[in-house]
């Protein structure tokens, strides 16, 4: 509480307004008026919720269902997408509506207001929204966003040799999938460790010991793996169809000068 004397938050600059003339007080008060608007805008959007979120897959079936939890028996239920495209609607008979062809056959309203979209396409992703109304047209809004992913295929691996000779082997091991959003991860299973990389290409170099690499591709709704296994002095055998292994030009100069040297010792 301001302590007796004080103006409050405000007070200094009321006071300090006083001895202006006319114009200068209406802009310092056109001033104050303009921030305060804008302190209640700030706050009012820091109070806005986001959307919830919800995944699903093509092919797959999404429930959005709305947290909102009130006593108060809503007269009318409308499901819609981007807040204009209407989608499914229940009266208070508890009669249902189902408004768009798009997802004709699609769409399933339960009682407890929950939406069933099935067959997801990629194009179903966007934000829906969930207006519920009594009697006089006060209700409350939910929004739900939601993303629909495509499932991941089995990842296409290869071993490119850089250097292969009896001592060391390097390479440049690639993974591919044509998926966007997914991520990338490397695991190598050894006798000493057990190594995780996160890169779609991963570089190694390695001497006589045998090992095993997997590259693990996922998204927020499936995961796939496909391996490359590591064999002296630098071969690469994989468990995918697209699995192989090429080798460099600068490679083969280097097994041939390798080889030349081994016929020339006596």
């Amino acid at each position: 509480m301001a302590q007796a004397g004080s103006w409050g938050p405000w007070g200094a600059a009321a006071c300090w307004s006083l001895g202006l003339d006319a114009e200068s007080r209406l802009v310092a008060g056109l001033t104050m008026v303009l921030l305060f608007s804008l302190c209640i805008t700030q706050a009012s959007q820091a109070h806005q919720k986001p959307p919830s979120e919800v995944v699903g897959a093509v092919h797959g079936v999404a429930y959005l269902s709305p947290s909102l939890q009130s006593k108060i028996s809503y007269h009318e239920v409308h499901w819609r997408r981007n807040n204009t495209l209407q989608l499914a609607s229940r009266d208070s008979s508890g009669e249902v509506w189902y408004r768009n062809n798009s997802y004709r056959g699609r769409l399933e309203l339960f009682s407890n207001n929950t939406l069933k979209i099935s067959c997801l396409q990629k194009n179903d992703s966007s934000v829906y929204q969930l207006y519920m109304e009594d009697e006089t047209g006060k209700g409350l809004i939910q929004s739900i966003l939601l993303t629909v992913y495509e499932l991941v295929p089995k990842p296409t691996v290869n071993a490119k040799v850089i250097r292969g000779d009896p001592e060391q082997c390097e390479a440049t091991l690639e993974c591919s999938v044509g998926l966007e959003g997914v991520t990338y991860e490397w695991i190598s299973h050894s006798k000493i460790q057990w190594n995780r990389l996160s890169a779609s290409e991963l570089h190694v170099s390695l001497s006589s010991s045998p090992d095993t690499y997997t590259c693990m591709v996922s998204n927020p709704v499936s995961s796939n793996n496909a391996s490359l296994v590591y064999r002296h002095p630098c071969s690469w055998t994989g468990d995918s169809s697209s699995a192989a292994s090429c080798t460099t030009t600068s490679v083969w100069v280097a097994l041939a000068l390798h080889l030349l040297l081994l016929l020339t010792l006596p």
